[in-house]
């Protein structure tokens, strides 16, 4: 018994890992995809990606997450979210990150 539950624990952290290493790799990609030329940084890519999913979650229109995201977050869409969730207090941080994703100057 012991044995079969020490297998189904390492076969539960494979497929954990497994799992955490595709959501990786998808993110690296979606981050290049939006034309992001910065350097990548999983934490604030996940935090600018909330606040579009949070408009998105907000509105409920179809194109809200990807105009949100277009250009590397770098557009008016994404200042307006962040206008939509009173998130004016975050303004400024937000844009740093925008700008360290972007990576053009």
């Amino acid at each position: 018994m012991t044995s079969i539950a020490g297998f189904c624990l390492l076969l539960v952290g494979v497929i954990l890992a497994v799992h955490v290493a595709t959501s990786e790799q998808e993110m690296k990609r979606s981050f290049a995809g939006l034309g992001c030329m910065g350097v990548y940084d999983k934490a604030k890519f996940a935090r600018l990606d909330r606040v579009c999913e949070e408009c998105y979650q907000l509105f409920r229109e179809p194109d809200v997450h990807t105009l949100c995201r277009s250009n590397c977050f770098k557009n008016n869409f994404f200042t307006q979210c962040v206008d939509a969730l009173l998130l004016q207090k975050d303004q400024q941080r937000l844009d740093t990150m925008v700008e360290e994703l972007y990576g053009r100057r």
